[in-house]
């Protein structure tokens, strides 16, 4: 993903899982790059817990964060959105994007 400053930016993905089809849970990953950046898990307008976050300092004073949840099986395949919103208050920007079964791709 390329930054360009003063941007925020963000991906949002779902991981291939490496169980059984049917195990029971789906994965998805959001990222978010710029100064500050504070991720939110929403889904049916409900705030989500994150399963774990990651946070990375690039050599240009950029900051990487990584979070991902999961959802269940069935949550998935009802067709829920669920939707990664990233906030940087020092950038005064926010992004978000959405996924689900119904879209297909995020």
């Amino acid at each position: 993903m390329v930054f360009f400053p003063g941007e925020l930016s963000m991906e949002l993905l779902l991981v291939p899982s490496e169980e059984p089809s049917g195990s029971g849970t789906q994965k998805l990953m959001c990222s978010g790059w710029g100064f500050n950046p504070k991720i939110k898990w929403l889904s049916e307008s409900e705030q989500r817990s994150a399963a774990d976050n990651e946070i990375r300092m690039g050599e240009d004073g950029h900051v990487t964060l990584t979070s991902h949840i999961t959802v269940t099986q069935q949550e998935w395949n009802e067709g829920k959105v669920f939707i990664c919103e990233v906030d940087d208050k020092d950038l005064q920007k926010t992004v978000r994007k959405s996924t689900s079964l119904c879209t297909g791709s995020v």
